[in-house]
């Protein structure tokens, strides 16, 4: 069953977090037909999901569904009963609630070394919001995440030495939920982790860095009226 909650400072704003029994909410291989009632048992509204490729564009949902299938990797909306869906299998699910909108993104180590975050607290900018709260969904951790040297210097180099982490077998990982809180810290703004990790939980996530898994479980986010 999925998890479902409110955030205790601003309850107009809901998630949803999909686990393995909920299906595949890959849309890059999931045929609409199956992808759209699976996402309405989640949350019986329209979804707006994109086919993710680790990149920086963004997109601004006026309506429920717009841009339902298109390519990105940031959502954002001022509308009520609008669903924005950020599909992962261990990359980090970030959303960023302002005052009167919200903004989703999705975020591996690419994207978070290329400025996926700032370019969801751009999109909020440019529609007259600021980012008050933040969360992070379920996402590989770094006991889970060995990482080559070279692309951890490079995410130490632009995040600190937080970023760098170590795997439950010693090895150099990381840390990703560190990067992501390490963005938030700087900007002074509050963020709620989930802290479960992907690879570890494998009753309830799909994770393709661990396991090889092409399924994705999904997080979804919308304010209610």
């Amino acid at each position: 069953m999925p998890a479902t909650f409110q955030l205790s400072k601003n309850p107009a704003v809901n998630f949803v977090v999909s686990h393995r029994a909920d299906g595949d909410f890959n849309r890059d291989v999931v045929l609409p037909d199956l992808l759209t009632p699976r996402r309405r048992k989640l949350v019986d509204l329209p979804w707006t999901q994109l086919s993710e490729v680790h990149g920086l564009s963004s997109l601004w949902v006026n309506s429920p569904g717009e841009f339902d299938g298109e390519t990105g990797d940031v959502l954002g909306t001022a509308e009520n009963g609008v669903v924005l869906g950020v599909w992962v299998g261990d990359c980090a699910p970030v959303v960023l609630i302002g005052n009167h909108s919200i903004v989703a993104a999705h975020a591996g180590w690419k994207g978070l070394r290329d400025g996926v975050l700032d370019s969801a607290v751009a999109l909020m900018s440019e529609h007259g919001d600021q980012v008050i709260e933040g969360f992070v969904g379920p996402h590989i951790q770094q006991c889970c995440y060995e990482f080559g040297e070279r692309d951890l210097e490079t995410m130490v180099d632009q995040f600190g030495e937080t970023a760098r982490g170590c795997d439950r077998q010693g090895r150099p990982a990381l840390d990703v939920a560190a990067c992501i809180r390490q963005f938030f810290r700087a900007k002074k703004v509050p963020l709620l982790e989930s802290g479960e990790c992907t690879g570890c939980l494998s009753d309830k996530y799909f994770s393709h860095r661990v396991r090889g898994e092409r399924e994705r479980h999904v997080v979804g986010v919308w304010r209610a009226s």
